[in-house]
């Protein structure tokens, strides 16, 4: 997009307003559109001769925003990797053994810490004919992928348990945006009126989330994962609310689009596509550049799903192909807008539900004992319930379970007990 430069800055003039001082009238940056929706506008506010005031406003917000939201890989082992857990001597790395888990090729799930912080899922234990007997899949944890440097922190993970990388298995790119949310437009349309058409007809297309009230669907899946490309398509920002995966909204924030009511399209790629582009753990860094993961993005999607806007006629009296021939191709995404630059977090402090909910019990669990047994009580059971409720922002929740089970007034012997929580601001209100 051109630009014409008009400034006025020679213009000048003695100003009442501000103490007959000089002051240059406002520089404009007005865009020449050529057949392009995309308006980018930047102004200078007036400015004082002796810059007692200076100000400036620029809106210039991206379109979208582009991101990996899912990465995961096959690895081998020489020593079963539960052996190699045993005897892993980085004290950086803590592993948790989890006990369910919903990956029907593999039997265990271990979930692997870097300084504490979440960096990976481990599945090992072959269940069926899926994978070879020393096959393991390594899932990056989903905060990880928004955060810098994960890249080294998931070679380290690898290094200390001795895995050996085979393949890609799964990626998944997400392309954020208001705009995203002109599918949901387009492909309720699909669903009700023939005027729109799919490109190829072997792409399923399937609502999976209903509004009972407006009758509107408000999500969609695209495609088949067995052909090696899918998609989803839905609100991220209600995803957000439900899920509390509040990083990806800084995020957002980071990579300068507008945050209400974004839309995600998210495709997933497997091993049968991502052969080609030769990520490994070498060229992972790859992965947070978004020229890289733009170019990958566009290369799948572009020629693969497209909707076409044609005439009810058409379709009747013509084979479809005539009918798309003679209708008009849909834009669905503005490709020359794919982002291709990113800013990833520089830290990542989400707590996941499952966490939240566990240390919630514990708390319970621990002012209940304190209810029922204030005689064998100790200080480290409130040490316990102080740390949960600031580490997991839970003091409404621990002030409201010391309300209900102690009451408004604390009496003896539980006073005493329960003094640190009251002292250090869990329980802050003024008692009877």
């Amino acid at each position: 997009m051109k630009r014409i430069e008009i400034n006025t800055k020679n213009f000048e003039k003695k100003s009442p307003r501000y103490g007959n001082k000089s002051t240059y009238s406002n520089g404009f940056s007005f865009p020449v559109l050529s057949g392009q929706s995309n308006f980018n506008y930047h102004s200078t506010s007036t400015v004082l001769e002796d810059n007692s005031i200076q100000h400036q406003v620029s809106e210039n917000r991206n379109i979208y925003s582009i991101s990996v939201d899912w990465l995961e890989f096959i690895c081998s082992w020489e020593n079963p990797v539960e052996i190699s857990y045993r005897s892993n001597t980085n004290q950086r790395i803590i592993v948790e053994r989890i006990s369910s888990h919903r990956n029907p090729n593999f039997r265990n799930l271990n979930r692997v810490f870097v300084d504490g912080v979440e960096v990976c899922d481990i599945f090992s234990g072959v269940n069926n004919g899926t994978h070879r007997f020393n096959e393991v899949s390594v899932r990056m944890a989903n905060p990880q992928l928004y955060t810098i440097g994960y890249p080294d922190k998931i070679r380290e993970v690898i290094q200390a348990f001795s895995l050996t990388f085979i393949r890609m298995a799964r990626i998944d790119i997400a392309l954020d945006g208001q705009e995203i949310m002109r599918f949901d437009t387009y492909l309720n349309k699909f669903v009700k009126s023939p005027t729109v058409q799919r490109n190829n007809d072997a792409i399923k297309i399937l609502p999976t989330a209903f509004n009972k009230k407006e009758h509107h669907w408000l999500s969609w899946s695209i495609g088949s994962t067995q052909s090696g490309i899918s998609a989803r398509v839905y609100d991220k920002t209600e995803e957000i609310t439900k899920s509390g995966k509040d990083y990806i909204y800084q995020y957002w924030l980071q990579n300068n689009i507008a945050v209400e009511r974004v839309g995600r399209f998210e495709v997933q790629l497997n091993y049968k596509r991502l052969e080609k582009y030769g990520i490994d753990l070498d060229s992972l860094d790859m992965l947070t550049n978004a020229e890289f993961i733009g170019a990958i993005f566009c290369n799948e999607v572009e020629p693969w799903f497209k909707l076409f806007r044609v005439r009810k006629k058409d379709m009747m009296e013509h084979k479809k192909e005539v009918a798309l021939k003679k209708g008009r191709e849909l834009r669905l995404i503005k490709w020359n807008q794919v982002p291709k630059k990113l800013e990833l977090l520089h830290f990542c402090d989400h707590q996941s539900n499952a966490s939240r909910i566990n240390a919630q019990r514990t708390i319970s669990f621990t002012l209940r004992e304190i209810l029922r047994k204030p005689n064998t009580s100790t200080t480290a059971q409130t040490d316990i319930i102080l740390q949960y409720a600031n580490e997991y922002d839970l003091r409404d929740y621990t002030n409201n379970k010391i309300r209900v089970l102690f009451g408004n007034e604390i009496k003896s012997p539980y006073i005493e007990i329960l003094k640190p929580l009251v002292s250090n601001g869990i329980n802050n209100e003024k008692r009877g």
